[in-house]
Protein backbone atom coordinates (compact mmCIF):
# COMPACT_ATOMS: atom_id res chain seq x y z
CA UNK A 1 0.00 0.00 0.00
CA UNK A 2 1.37 3.41 -1.00
CA UNK A 3 2.31 5.59 1.95
CA UNK A 4 1.10 9.19 2.04
CA UNK A 5 2.79 12.41 3.11
CA UNK A 6 1.61 15.97 3.62
CA UNK A 7 4.32 18.57 3.17
CA UNK A 8 3.63 21.93 4.78
CA UNK A 9 5.38 24.69 2.86
CA UNK A 10 6.17 25.14 -0.83
CA UNK A 11 9.58 26.74 -0.49
CA UNK A 12 12.92 25.15 -1.29
CA UNK A 13 12.61 22.60 1.52
CA UNK A 14 9.04 21.60 0.79
CA UNK A 15 9.47 21.17 -2.96
CA UNK A 16 12.80 19.37 -2.57
CA UNK A 17 11.29 17.05 0.03
CA UNK A 18 8.39 16.33 -2.33
CA UNK A 19 10.86 15.17 -4.97
CA UNK A 20 12.74 13.02 -2.51
CA UNK A 21 9.61 11.36 -1.12
CA UNK A 22 8.08 10.71 -4.53
CA UNK A 23 11.33 9.07 -5.65
CA UNK A 24 10.96 6.85 -2.59
CA UNK A 25 7.48 5.80 -3.76
CA UNK A 26 5.40 8.02 -1.49
CA UNK A 27 2.18 9.81 -2.47
CA UNK A 28 2.66 13.49 -1.64
CA UNK A 29 0.52 16.60 -1.13
CA UNK A 30 2.20 20.01 -0.82
CA UNK A 31 0.29 22.70 1.10
CA UNK A 32 1.18 26.38 1.27
CA UNK A 33 -0.42 29.27 3.13
CA UNK A 34 0.21 31.83 0.39
CA UNK A 35 -2.62 32.53 -2.06
CA UNK A 36 -0.36 31.55 -4.97
CA UNK A 37 3.08 29.94 -5.39
CA UNK A 38 5.86 32.34 -4.46
CA UNK A 39 8.05 33.88 -7.16
CA UNK A 40 9.86 36.64 -5.27
CA UNK A 41 13.14 36.37 -3.46
CA UNK A 42 16.86 36.89 -3.81
CA UNK A 43 19.70 34.83 -5.14
CA UNK A 44 20.63 31.42 -3.75
CA UNK A 45 24.27 30.34 -3.56
CA UNK A 46 24.44 26.60 -4.13
CA UNK A 47 27.74 25.19 -2.97
CA UNK A 48 29.11 21.73 -3.71
CA UNK A 49 27.17 20.07 -0.89
CA UNK A 50 23.90 21.57 -2.15
CA UNK A 51 24.67 20.44 -5.69
CA UNK A 52 25.35 16.90 -4.46
CA UNK A 53 21.94 16.94 -2.78
CA UNK A 54 20.29 18.24 -5.94
CA UNK A 55 21.94 15.42 -7.90
CA UNK A 56 20.45 12.94 -5.42
CA UNK A 57 17.06 14.58 -5.99
CA UNK A 58 17.42 14.24 -9.77
CA UNK A 59 17.59 17.93 -10.73
CA UNK A 60 21.30 18.71 -10.45
CA UNK A 61 21.86 19.03 -14.18
CA UNK A 62 18.82 21.29 -14.62
CA UNK A 63 20.14 23.64 -11.93
CA UNK A 64 23.64 23.63 -13.44
CA UNK A 65 22.12 24.56 -16.79
CA UNK A 66 20.32 27.58 -15.33
CA UNK A 67 22.75 28.84 -12.68
CA UNK A 68 25.91 30.93 -13.00
CA UNK A 69 28.97 28.87 -12.09
CA UNK A 70 31.85 30.80 -10.55
CA UNK A 71 34.55 30.75 -7.90
CA UNK A 72 34.36 33.31 -5.06
CA UNK A 73 36.43 36.38 -5.91
CA UNK A 74 37.53 37.16 -2.38
CA UNK A 75 36.89 39.44 0.58
CA UNK A 76 37.36 43.25 0.52
CA UNK A 77 37.19 46.15 2.93
CA UNK A 78 34.25 48.53 2.72
CA UNK A 79 36.47 50.75 0.56
CA UNK A 80 37.26 47.95 -1.90
CA UNK A 81 40.76 47.06 -0.68
CA UNK A 82 41.44 43.30 -1.01
CA UNK A 83 41.61 41.42 2.29
CA UNK A 84 41.65 37.82 1.08
CA UNK A 85 42.18 36.47 -2.41
CA UNK A 86 39.61 34.41 -4.27
CA UNK A 87 39.15 30.66 -3.98
CA UNK A 88 40.74 28.17 -6.37
CA UNK A 89 39.60 24.66 -5.41
CA UNK A 90 36.82 23.01 -7.40
CA UNK A 91 35.03 22.28 -4.12
CA UNK A 92 34.61 26.05 -3.63
CA UNK A 93 32.65 26.56 -6.87
CA UNK A 94 29.29 28.25 -6.37
CA UNK A 95 26.24 27.88 -8.63
CA UNK A 96 24.23 31.06 -8.09
CA UNK A 97 20.58 31.17 -9.13
CA UNK A 98 17.50 33.24 -8.46
CA UNK A 99 15.28 31.66 -5.85
CA UNK A 100 12.26 31.68 -8.18
CA UNK A 101 14.26 29.87 -10.89
CA UNK A 102 15.28 27.20 -8.39
CA UNK A 103 11.70 26.84 -7.16
CA UNK A 104 10.45 26.42 -10.74
CA UNK A 105 12.95 23.60 -11.31
CA UNK A 106 12.06 21.87 -8.05
CA UNK A 107 8.33 22.29 -8.61
CA UNK A 108 8.23 21.04 -12.20
CA UNK A 109 4.61 20.21 -13.05
CA UNK A 110 3.61 19.73 -9.42
CA UNK A 111 0.32 21.06 -8.13
CA UNK A 112 0.61 23.14 -4.96
CA UNK A 113 -2.46 23.52 -2.78
CA UNK A 114 -2.37 27.21 -1.87
CA UNK A 115 -4.31 29.22 0.71
CA UNK A 116 -3.88 26.33 3.19
CA UNK A 117 -2.73 27.87 6.45
CA UNK A 118 -1.84 25.34 9.12
CA UNK A 119 -3.57 26.14 12.41
CA UNK A 120 -2.37 23.06 14.29
CA UNK A 121 -0.70 19.69 14.03
CA UNK A 122 -0.60 16.41 15.91
CA UNK A 123 1.91 13.59 15.80
CA UNK A 124 1.24 9.89 15.43
CA UNK A 125 1.68 8.92 19.05
CA UNK A 126 -2.06 8.27 19.55
CA UNK A 127 -3.20 7.81 15.97
CA UNK A 128 -2.31 9.02 12.50
CA UNK A 129 -0.39 12.31 12.35
CA UNK A 130 -2.43 15.22 11.04
CA UNK A 131 -2.54 18.93 10.30
CA UNK A 132 -5.49 21.24 10.82
CA UNK A 133 -6.03 23.65 7.93
CA UNK A 134 -7.77 27.02 8.16
CA UNK A 135 -9.62 27.81 4.95
CA UNK A 136 -9.93 31.38 3.75
CA UNK A 137 -7.02 32.64 5.84
CA UNK A 138 -4.98 35.58 4.61
CA UNK A 139 -1.40 35.09 3.46
CA UNK A 140 0.47 34.98 6.80
CA UNK A 141 3.26 37.15 5.40
CA UNK A 142 0.97 39.95 4.22
CA UNK A 143 0.68 43.23 6.11
CA UNK A 144 -3.08 42.71 6.41
CA UNK A 145 -2.56 39.34 8.09
CA UNK A 146 0.08 40.72 10.45
CA UNK A 147 -2.21 43.60 11.45
CA UNK A 148 -5.11 41.22 11.94
CA UNK A 149 -3.02 38.97 14.17
CA UNK A 150 -2.20 41.94 16.35
CA UNK A 151 -5.85 43.01 16.54
CA UNK A 152 -6.92 39.49 17.46
CA UNK A 153 -4.21 39.28 20.09
CA UNK A 154 -5.37 42.56 21.66
CA UNK A 155 -8.99 41.51 21.92
CA UNK A 156 -8.39 37.84 22.75
CA UNK A 157 -8.17 38.46 26.47
CA UNK A 158 -10.92 36.94 28.55
CA UNK A 159 -12.30 33.47 29.07
CA UNK A 160 -10.84 30.44 27.35
CA UNK A 161 -14.03 30.09 25.35
CA UNK A 162 -13.81 33.73 24.35
CA UNK A 163 -10.26 33.28 23.11
CA UNK A 164 -11.38 30.32 21.01
CA UNK A 165 -14.10 32.44 19.43
CA UNK A 166 -11.71 35.31 18.74
CA UNK A 167 -9.34 33.06 16.85
CA UNK A 168 -12.23 32.09 14.60
CA UNK A 169 -13.33 35.63 13.77
CA UNK A 170 -13.11 36.69 10.16
CA UNK A 171 -10.89 39.74 9.49
CA UNK A 172 -13.02 42.84 10.00
CA UNK A 173 -15.47 41.30 12.47
CA UNK A 174 -16.35 43.37 15.51
CA UNK A 175 -14.80 42.44 18.85
CA UNK A 176 -16.83 40.30 21.20
CA UNK A 177 -17.39 41.78 24.65
CA UNK A 178 -17.14 39.84 27.90
CA UNK A 179 -20.90 39.31 28.21
CA UNK A 180 -21.03 37.92 24.67
CA UNK A 181 -18.16 35.61 25.54
CA UNK A 182 -20.03 34.34 28.56
CA UNK A 183 -23.15 33.63 26.47
CA UNK A 184 -21.25 31.75 23.76
CA UNK A 185 -21.82 28.02 23.88
CA UNK A 186 -19.40 25.26 23.03
CA UNK A 187 -21.80 24.17 20.27
CA UNK A 188 -21.45 27.61 18.67
CA UNK A 189 -17.68 27.35 18.80
CA UNK A 190 -17.72 23.86 17.27
CA UNK A 191 -20.10 24.96 14.51
CA UNK A 192 -17.94 27.93 13.58
CA UNK A 193 -14.79 25.84 13.68
CA UNK A 194 -16.17 23.09 11.47
CA UNK A 195 -17.03 25.58 8.73
CA UNK A 196 -13.51 26.99 8.53
CA UNK A 197 -11.20 24.21 9.64
CA UNK A 198 -10.36 20.81 8.19
CA UNK A 199 -8.12 18.08 9.57
CA UNK A 200 -5.95 16.20 7.09
CA UNK A 201 -4.25 12.91 7.99
CA UNK A 202 -1.30 11.13 6.41
CA UNK A 203 1.38 8.61 7.27
CA UNK A 204 3.95 11.41 7.50
CA UNK A 205 3.75 15.17 8.06
CA UNK A 206 6.76 17.16 6.84
CA UNK A 207 7.15 20.61 8.39
CA UNK A 208 8.93 22.67 5.75
CA UNK A 209 7.24 25.94 6.67
CA UNK A 210 10.21 28.05 7.63
CA UNK A 211 11.51 29.76 10.71
CA UNK A 212 7.99 30.54 12.00
CA UNK A 213 6.88 26.95 11.39
CA UNK A 214 3.34 26.19 12.53
CA UNK A 215 4.20 22.49 12.66
CA UNK A 216 7.14 23.13 14.96
CA UNK A 217 5.08 25.51 17.13
CA UNK A 218 2.43 22.83 17.61
CA UNK A 219 4.76 19.98 18.55
CA UNK A 220 7.99 21.59 19.76
CA UNK A 221 6.32 24.12 22.00
CA UNK A 222 9.44 25.33 23.79
CA UNK A 223 11.33 26.23 20.63
CA UNK A 224 11.99 29.95 20.30
CA UNK A 225 13.51 32.24 17.69
CA UNK A 226 15.89 35.07 18.49
CA UNK A 227 16.79 38.37 16.83
CA UNK A 228 20.39 38.39 15.64
CA UNK A 229 21.00 42.10 16.19
CA UNK A 230 21.26 42.64 12.43
CA UNK A 231 18.90 43.71 9.69
CA UNK A 232 19.40 42.97 5.99
CA UNK A 233 18.45 44.17 2.53
CA UNK A 234 18.33 41.82 -0.47
CA UNK A 235 18.25 43.15 -4.03
CA UNK A 236 18.31 42.04 -7.65
CA UNK A 237 19.75 44.29 -10.38
CA UNK A 238 20.90 43.90 -13.95
CA UNK A 239 24.67 43.36 -14.22
CA UNK A 240 26.77 46.49 -14.70
CA UNK A 241 30.26 47.05 -16.05
CA UNK A 242 31.69 46.93 -12.54
CA UNK A 243 29.72 43.85 -11.52
CA UNK A 244 31.73 40.88 -10.23
CA UNK A 245 32.14 37.66 -12.20
CA UNK A 246 31.83 35.61 -9.00
CA UNK A 247 30.69 35.95 -5.40
CA UNK A 248 32.36 38.84 -3.57
CA UNK A 249 32.13 40.08 0.04
CA UNK A 250 32.88 43.45 1.64
CA UNK A 251 33.37 43.97 5.39
CA UNK A 252 33.03 47.25 7.31
CA UNK A 253 32.25 48.45 10.82
CA UNK A 254 29.16 46.60 12.03
CA UNK A 255 28.10 45.81 8.47
CA UNK A 256 28.79 43.47 5.56
CA UNK A 257 27.86 43.45 1.88
CA UNK A 258 27.94 40.71 -0.75
CA UNK A 259 27.02 40.27 -4.38
CA UNK A 260 27.19 37.59 -7.04
CA UNK A 261 26.03 37.02 -10.64
CA UNK A 262 22.90 34.91 -11.11
CA UNK A 263 20.84 33.69 -14.08
CA UNK A 264 19.28 36.20 -16.47
CA UNK A 265 22.33 38.50 -16.59
CA UNK A 266 21.50 39.75 -13.09
CA UNK A 267 23.35 40.45 -9.87
CA UNK A 268 22.01 39.40 -6.50
CA UNK A 269 23.25 41.54 -3.62
CA UNK A 270 22.70 41.63 0.12
CA UNK A 271 23.67 44.05 2.84
CA UNK A 272 23.67 43.31 6.59
CA UNK A 273 24.03 45.90 9.33
CA UNK A 274 23.82 46.11 13.11
CA UNK A 275 20.42 47.61 13.94
CA UNK A 276 17.60 47.65 16.44
CA UNK A 277 14.78 45.26 15.65
CA UNK A 278 11.71 46.50 13.81
CA UNK A 279 12.98 49.63 12.10
CA UNK A 280 11.34 50.26 8.74
CA UNK A 281 11.61 52.94 6.05
CA UNK A 282 9.13 54.21 3.48
CA UNK A 283 11.86 53.80 0.83
CA UNK A 284 14.06 50.78 1.54
CA UNK A 285 16.42 51.56 -1.35
CA UNK A 286 17.09 54.97 0.16
CA UNK A 287 17.62 53.33 3.54
CA UNK A 288 20.14 50.88 2.07
CA UNK A 289 21.93 53.68 0.20
CA UNK A 290 22.18 55.60 3.48
CA UNK A 291 23.60 52.58 5.29
CA UNK A 292 26.32 52.00 2.67
CA UNK A 293 26.78 55.58 1.41
CA UNK A 294 30.55 55.70 2.13
CA UNK A 295 31.38 52.21 0.86
CA UNK A 296 33.16 51.24 -2.37
CA UNK A 297 31.65 52.77 -5.56
CA UNK A 298 30.51 49.40 -6.93
CA UNK A 299 28.58 48.73 -3.72
CA UNK A 300 26.77 52.07 -3.92
CA UNK A 301 26.15 51.68 -7.67
CA UNK A 302 24.45 48.30 -7.34
CA UNK A 303 22.17 49.45 -4.55
CA UNK A 304 21.20 52.66 -6.35
CA UNK A 305 20.43 50.76 -9.60
CA UNK A 306 17.93 48.45 -7.86
CA UNK A 307 14.25 48.91 -8.65
CA UNK A 308 11.79 49.35 -5.80
CA UNK A 309 10.09 46.06 -6.66
CA UNK A 310 13.41 44.18 -6.55
CA UNK A 311 14.45 44.92 -2.99
CA UNK A 312 13.33 43.28 0.23
CA UNK A 313 14.21 44.14 3.81
CA UNK A 314 13.93 41.97 6.87
CA UNK A 315 15.37 41.61 10.32
CA UNK A 316 17.48 38.49 10.70
CA UNK A 317 16.35 35.83 13.16
CA UNK A 318 17.61 32.35 13.93
CA UNK A 319 16.27 29.41 15.90
CA UNK A 320 17.64 30.07 19.39
CA UNK A 321 16.47 26.70 20.73
CA UNK A 322 18.64 23.79 19.65
CA UNK A 323 16.27 20.89 19.03
CA UNK A 324 17.41 17.53 20.35
CA UNK A 325 15.44 15.78 17.62
CA UNK A 326 13.94 16.88 14.31
CA UNK A 327 11.14 14.33 14.41
CA UNK A 328 8.15 13.13 16.39
CA UNK A 329 6.16 9.96 15.61
CA UNK A 330 5.03 10.48 12.02
CA UNK A 331 6.27 14.10 11.85
CA UNK A 332 9.59 15.52 10.67
CA UNK A 333 11.04 19.02 10.24
CA UNK A 334 13.25 20.12 7.34
CA UNK A 335 15.08 23.36 6.56
CA UNK A 336 14.49 26.49 8.61
CA UNK A 337 11.70 24.81 10.55
CA UNK A 338 14.36 22.57 12.09
CA UNK A 339 17.52 24.67 12.10
CA UNK A 340 16.98 28.25 10.95
CA UNK A 341 20.45 29.79 10.81
CA UNK A 342 21.80 33.21 9.95
CA UNK A 343 22.76 33.71 6.28
CA UNK A 344 26.41 34.53 7.01
CA UNK A 345 27.69 31.15 5.74
CA UNK A 346 25.35 30.97 2.75
CA UNK A 347 24.38 27.49 3.94
CA UNK A 348 20.70 27.79 4.88
CA UNK A 349 19.45 26.69 1.46
CA UNK A 350 22.19 24.10 1.02
CA UNK A 351 21.46 22.49 4.39
CA UNK A 352 17.78 22.41 3.44
CA UNK A 353 18.56 20.56 0.21
CA UNK A 354 20.67 18.10 2.19
CA UNK A 355 17.72 17.54 4.54
CA UNK A 356 15.36 16.76 1.68
CA UNK A 357 17.75 14.40 -0.11
CA UNK A 358 18.64 12.61 3.14
CA UNK A 359 15.01 12.15 4.11
CA UNK A 360 14.03 10.78 0.70
CA UNK A 361 16.88 8.29 0.60
CA UNK A 362 16.23 7.03 4.13
CA UNK A 363 12.49 6.62 3.49
CA UNK A 364 13.25 4.63 0.36
CA UNK A 365 15.64 2.32 2.18
CA UNK A 366 14.02 1.92 5.62
CA UNK A 367 10.65 1.71 7.41
CA UNK A 368 9.26 5.08 8.54
CA UNK A 369 10.34 5.27 12.18
CA UNK A 370 13.75 3.78 11.42
CA UNK A 371 14.19 6.33 8.65
CA UNK A 372 13.26 9.22 10.97
CA UNK A 373 15.73 8.03 13.59
CA UNK A 374 18.41 7.85 10.90
CA UNK A 375 17.47 11.36 9.77
CA UNK A 376 18.24 12.68 13.26
CA UNK A 377 21.60 10.95 13.29
CA UNK A 378 22.49 12.38 9.91
CA UNK A 379 21.18 15.93 10.36
CA UNK A 380 21.06 17.20 13.93
CA UNK A 381 24.77 17.45 14.77
CA UNK A 382 25.80 18.66 11.30
CA UNK A 383 23.18 21.40 10.97
CA UNK A 384 23.65 22.66 14.52
CA UNK A 385 27.36 22.95 13.89
CA UNK A 386 26.47 25.16 10.92
CA UNK A 387 24.11 27.20 13.10
CA UNK A 388 26.84 27.80 15.67
CA UNK A 389 29.39 28.83 13.05
CA UNK A 390 26.94 31.17 11.30
CA UNK A 391 26.41 33.00 14.60
CA UNK A 392 30.15 33.33 15.16
CA UNK A 393 30.59 34.81 11.69
CA UNK A 394 27.69 37.20 12.33
CA UNK A 395 29.43 38.47 15.46
CA UNK A 396 32.55 39.18 13.45
CA UNK A 397 30.68 40.79 10.54
CA UNK A 398 27.95 42.87 12.13
CA UNK A 399 28.64 43.17 15.86
CA UNK A 400 32.27 44.20 15.57
CA UNK A 401 32.13 47.99 15.54
CA UNK A 402 35.16 49.26 17.49
CA UNK A 403 37.80 50.50 14.99
CA UNK A 404 40.62 48.64 16.74
CA UNK A 405 38.74 45.33 16.59
CA UNK A 406 37.75 45.90 12.95
CA UNK A 407 41.40 46.57 12.09
CA UNK A 408 42.44 43.38 13.90
CA UNK A 409 39.81 41.35 12.03
CA UNK A 410 40.92 42.77 8.71
CA UNK A 411 44.57 42.10 9.51
CA UNK A 412 43.82 38.48 10.40
CA UNK A 413 41.91 37.96 7.15
CA UNK A 414 44.76 39.55 5.20
CA UNK A 415 47.18 37.03 6.71
CA UNK A 416 44.93 34.00 6.15
CA UNK A 417 45.50 32.31 2.77
CA UNK A 418 42.42 31.42 0.78
CA UNK A 419 43.62 27.80 0.82
CA UNK A 420 43.39 27.74 4.62
CA UNK A 421 39.79 28.93 4.44
CA UNK A 422 38.98 26.27 1.84
CA UNK A 423 40.49 23.54 4.04
CA UNK A 424 38.62 24.79 7.10
CA UNK A 425 35.29 24.68 5.27
CA UNK A 426 35.85 21.29 3.67
CA UNK A 427 33.65 19.50 6.25
CA UNK A 428 30.75 21.81 5.41
CA UNK A 429 30.95 21.44 1.64
CA UNK A 430 31.26 17.64 1.63
CA UNK A 431 27.75 16.22 2.07
CA UNK A 432 27.53 12.46 1.73
CA UNK A 433 24.44 10.45 0.88
CA UNK A 434 23.25 8.14 3.69
CA UNK A 435 23.86 5.26 1.29
CA UNK A 436 27.54 6.12 0.94
CA UNK A 437 27.78 6.51 4.72
CA UNK A 438 26.44 2.97 5.09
Amino acid sequence: MTQTAIIVGAGIGGLAAARGLEAAGWQVRVLDAAPEPGSLGAGVSITSNGMAALDALGVGDAVRGAAVRALPEGVFTDQGTPLQEGMHADSSVVHAIHRSTLLDILRGEREIETGMRVAGASDGERGRPSVTIEHGAADPDSSDARSERERRKDRARGTKLGRRLHRLLEPGDDPIDRRAEARATRAQVRSLASSRFETLEADLIVGADGIDSAVRSALWRRARTDYSGATAWFGIVQAEADSPAGPRMYLGRGAAFGMEPIDGGRISWWGMAFARMGRRADDEIEAAVRQFDDWAPEVRDHIAATGSSSITHRDLFSLATRLDSYHRPGVVLVGDAAHAMLPTLGQGGNATLEDAATLGILLEDHPLEQALAGYDRARVERTQRMMHLSERVARVNTRMRMPALVAARNGLLNLTPALATEIASDWMLAWRSPRSAD
